[in-house]
């Protein structure tokens, strides 16, 4: 049996026993979890072990004291066993929240938790899309080849199978289009498979079809705007290089936004790709992205659809993708998001696909980041309960969701939240979404805290989807500012302060600055309750903390600045500007002071200006760093104001 113990900072004595066939993947779970005196063996004070049994089903488990001071795991393979062992762990107080730093107890408590349940997935594909094309974390760890690269891609598919998820995909980009690029990608990446493998999860690629609809530097495969290079020599030069000694479980074919092709077009494309594949990577299944965009509409077959919608023609064997974007759901208002009032399209597409017993992934997001949220920056655990009404009403259907993918752009101010939230309720649906939100904080900060969380992701709802303020607490950049003169929206839209007239007054005040003004009130008791409550001073408590201060304050910096184009309008002085502009000076404070106590353990790589292979050269903090959104909308309002002539930021690059 091998023996290994790792980190410090737990001070415990637990040793996990597991048959040999399974040793290999338990042990790099033990060696990822930084917590002094864990270790296999069979030694602890706390002992933890795992026996095959064949009564439990694939990638089940169930954990029960055997009278001798032990847990025992029972699973029938490598994953159940992980996952049993993951969850003896969290009897005993341990929580996976963030891929990079874990909650351990410095004392085990046993909770009692975990009495003999038989678990079984609810879904069989569970996992993330990490937006390797954004500089997020992912981005960092998967796509640039170093041997500390090595180390934190194994730490998120650890963390990844911690909270019960069996497959990760990010997106590849067309750096390795370039040789030296390609030479130190290969091995890097054949070893990322290798060890996905060898711990029992899936893995897949993203990668663009058309280069003319690539609005990011994502790997694609025609980039041919003449017409005269037929699409099947494009395809059979881009595909070898990430197919060949590359065993990727999964092939995902994107389309880029906004732009479209003639619908036979990309149907015979798909099918290309999809027959190409079968040769050159037999093991895969090919998926495709079904994107929203509620104007991109095309008439096919007699059909009218959202163009995304021609994937129902392509090959059969390819998988659907079914899309939503941002904090909504399938079941409520969609707030404008791309010009949708809702996304029940996308939801009939992804019901009937189920409802015949066909393969579908339902592939919403947890973070969109441009400007819309971790950017701002935002804490918003509303998209928790989003994610559990889809969860909820697509379980209503009496019919089977066969893969959850989560679309993950970043985990700080927050967001690993949720991402734990959204695999575990993959695995299991909780009772209420609440319950997921408790139990990731449980431990250490208690169910007071989780409550907290818990209000002011149902007060985001209540203000930000259904009275429609999404737009105003989100940023807004000069490429949306432009995308509108041309019709193209991604985010809710807003009436801007150039748009305000005094004969808007009155109606906007009512629709837009009450509401507004109700949700400050929210946000400010919730803050007062959160500050009374006895926590531990620790990153977690104060994570949760400058959250909230930040949404507080970013809807005060909103309601002050319209306030202040309100006074001008009707040729009044007010404070609001200088309110305003206490109110950002206050929001930079926090957010210097939130920026020392990250998670991330690679220095300021995601604040700071940085080279890297997306479109963006900064890391996905940058914006929110320096406060360019807000400062943007300072510099509008002064504008209008006449006190100054300063070019707004336009927030870019």
């Amino acid at each position: 049996m091998v023996t290994a113990a790792c980190g410090d900072n737990f001070q415990g004595n637990i040793s996990i026993e597991t048959p040999d066939a399974w040793a290999g993947a338990v042990g790099e779970f033990v060696a990822l979890t930084p917590a002094r005196g864990l270790s296999l063996g069979t030694g602890g004070a706390l002992r933890i072990r795992v026996t095959d049994d064949a009564a439990i089903p694939a990638e089940g488990y169930a954990v029960a004291p055997d009278g001798a001071g032990r847990w025992i795991v029972h699973a029938h393979d490598v994953l159940g066993a992980q996952y049993g062992v993951a969850a003896a762990l969290e009897n005993l107080g341990f929580r996976w929240r963030h891929p990079y730093e874990i909650y351990a107890p410095a004392e085990p408590t046993d909770r009692g938790q975990e009495i003999g349940q038989v678990h079984v997935p609810q879904i069989r594909v569970r996992g993330l899309h990490i937006h390797t094309l954004h500089p997020i974390e992912g981005y960092f760890a998967l796509w640039e080849p170093s041997a500390g690269s090595t180390s934190d891609a194994h730490r998120i598919i650890d963390w990844i199978i911690k909270n019960r998820g069996n497959y990760i995909q990010w997106a590849g980009l067309d750096d390795i289009l370039k040789p030296d690029r390609y030479a130190l990608w290969k091995p890097f990446t054949q070893e990322l498979i290798a060890y996905a493998h060898a711990r029992g999860v899936g893995i897949g690629l993203d990668i663009e079809l058309f280069g003319q609809s690539n609005l990011q530097n994502a790997y694609d495969l025609s980039d041919d705007q003449t017409g005269m290079v037929p699409i099947s020599q494009e395809v059979a030069a881009r595909l070898p290089p990430i197919t060949q000694d590359l065993p990727f479980d999964v092939y995902d074919l994107s389309f880029g936004e906004f732009f479209d092709a003639q619908p036979q077009k990309l149907i015979d494309a798909i099918n290309e790709v999809a027959a190409q594949l079968r040769t050159f990577a037999p093991q895969a299944e090919m998926h495709a992205l079904v994107h929203v965009g509620a104007t991109q509409r095309v008439t096919y077959m007699g059909m009218d659809m959202i163009y995304y919608f021609l994937v129902k023609y392509a090959d059969p064997s390819v998988v659907p993708d079914i899309h939503s974007v941002m904090y909504y759901d399938l079941f409520e208002d969609a707030g404008g998001a791309y010009q949708h009032t809702d996304f029940s399209e996308h939801r009939q597409y992804l019901e009937d696909r189920m409802c015949a017993g066909q393969k579908a992934a339902y592939h919403p997001e947890d973070a969109y980041w441009v400007a819309f949220d971790n950017s701002v920056p935002m804490f918003d655990p509303v998209y928790v309960h989003s994610r559990f009404v889809d969860l909820d009403g697509l379980a209503r259907t009496g019919c089977a969701l066969d893969e959850h993918l989560i679309f993950s752009s970043g985990w700080e101010w927050g967001y690993w939240l949720n991402d734990v939230t959204s695999l575990r309720a993959s695995y299991e649906l909780p009772g209420a979404a609440q319950d997921g939100i408790v139990d990731a904080y449980a431990p250490d900060l208690g169910a007071d805290a989780a409550a907290i969380v818990d209000r002011l992701a149902t007060a985001q709802h209540d203000a930000l989807m259904t009275q429609h303020l999404a737009g105003y607490m989100a940023g807004r950049d000069a490429v949306i500012d432009a995308g509108r003169v041309l019709h193209i929206v991604s985010q809710p839209d807003r009436i801007t302060f150039d748009q305000l007239t005094p004969a808007m007054i009155d109606s906007f005040t009512a629709t837009v600055l009450g509401p507004l003004q109700d949700h400050i009130t929210a946000l400010a008791k919730i803050e007062h309750d959160f500050a009374r409550l006895d926590l531990p001073d620790n990153r977690w408590a104060r994570e949760i903390r400058d959250g909230i201060h930040i949404d507080l304050l970013r809807a005060e910096f909103v309601l002050h600045s319209y306030d202040a184009v309100i006074d001008h309008l009707n040729g009044t002085s007010g404070r609001h500007l200088q309110l305003a502009e206490q109110v950002l000076a206050e929001a930079k404070a926090t957010v210097v002071d939130h920026d020392g106590d990250l998670h991330d353990t690679h220095g300021r790589r995601l604040i700071d200006k940085t080279t890297n292979q997306t479109t963006y050269q900064f890391g996905y903090l940058y914006m929110a760093d320096t406060l360019c959104y807000w400062n943007r909308e300072l510099a509008q309002v002064k504008n209008l104001l006449g006190d100054t002539s300063v070019i707004p930021p336009a927030c870019v690059f």
